[in-house]
């Protein structure tokens, strides 16, 4: 499901505050406590931080309604968490956090607009690293469940910290993390080969997943501390031209919602941008 239509039902569920119970008896509540302290935090982010003030100050009308769509999303999330539902409580919190931020982009302070910027940036890599690490075999990962667990709760803090406005902290936070998985990732890479398996819950969500695979992979190349050889550069250059083309008309094939089409290509797309990697260093 797309995560703008989920977010939604999960807003218009939170209205009838008996349907999470309902459908959430039995969920596992050992992240409660988890979610319940984030929740804490976005709500002190959304009452008294420097960044709402500003707002009132400035009278930014675009910023305040953000503001106010993200105190809704934290009602509901508590409504959820109430009923059991950690799970949505936790989208929701997020989605929270994800408003407060673009509220407080509304009106920054021009000296943080390139930090934030970075953080932009180191926030995505992450992403694409944790989305390509946790699609491989887990005996092939490298890092237990827990070391798993812990660098999603870093990037929960960096990700708090730069809806508060503290983008600095948050790509101080970030850098140890992407250090680390962009290091696995390479080691994978190393032995041969890396794995993109997973259960889908519609075409669209399929199609956002290998393009995250896509997008990963350029930012290992980018970020990456090996260079092909003078040989290998037409090469790479070749297969990253055809990878950008391929990924141009999957885009193309996604915009028509022509899924089938655009997954094949997005695939494609992945094939040759892994070889690009490759080729620029890593051993096949």
């Amino acid at each position: 499901m797309n995560g703008r239509i989920h977010v939604a039902v999960l807003m218009l569920l939170a209205m009838w505050p008996g349907a999470w119970a309902a459908d959430c008896d039995g969920e596992d509540q050992s992240k409660s406590r988890q979610v319940g302290q984030k929740l804490d935090l976005l709500a002190r982010l959304l009452d008294d931080s420097e960044p709402v003030r500003r707002a009132q100050r400035e009278n930014n009308t675009e910023a305040l309604a953000k503001i106010e769509e993200a105190r809704q999303s934290l009602s509901n999330a508590r409504a959820a968490l109430d009923g059991g539902c950690v799970a949505d409580a936790s989208s929701l919190s997020s989605a929270g956090l994800k408003l407060a931020t673009a509220a407080f982009r509304k009106s920054p302070n021009s000296s943080t607009r390139q930090v934030r910027e970075t953080y932009e940036g180191a926030l995505q890599l992450s992403t694409s690293f944790m989305l390509s690490l946790e699609a491989q075999p887990e005996d092939l990962r490298g890092l237990s469940a827990e070391d798993l667990v812990g660098i999603e709760r870093q990037i929960e803090r960096a990700e708090s910290m730069a809806s508060s406005g503290d983008f600095a902290q948050a790509v101080r936070l970030l850098a140890p993390v992407n250090d680390r998985l962009q290091r696995r990732l390479t080691a994978l890479l190393d032995n041969k080969t890396l794995y993109y398996e997973k259960n889908f819950a519609s075409r669209a969500e399929e199609y956002a997943y290998y393009k995250q695979q896509y997008e990963g992979l350029l930012m290992l190349l980018k970020t990456g501390q090996r260079e092909a050889s003078y040989s290998a550069r037409n090469r790479v250059t070749g297969l990253l031209d055809s990878a950008a083309t391929l990924y141009q008309d999957a885009e193309a094939s996604a915009a028509a919602e022509s899924w089938g089409n655009a997954i094949v290509k997005m695939q494609d797309a992945v094939s040759h941008s892994e070889k690009a990697v490759r080729a620029s260093g890593y051993s096949y």
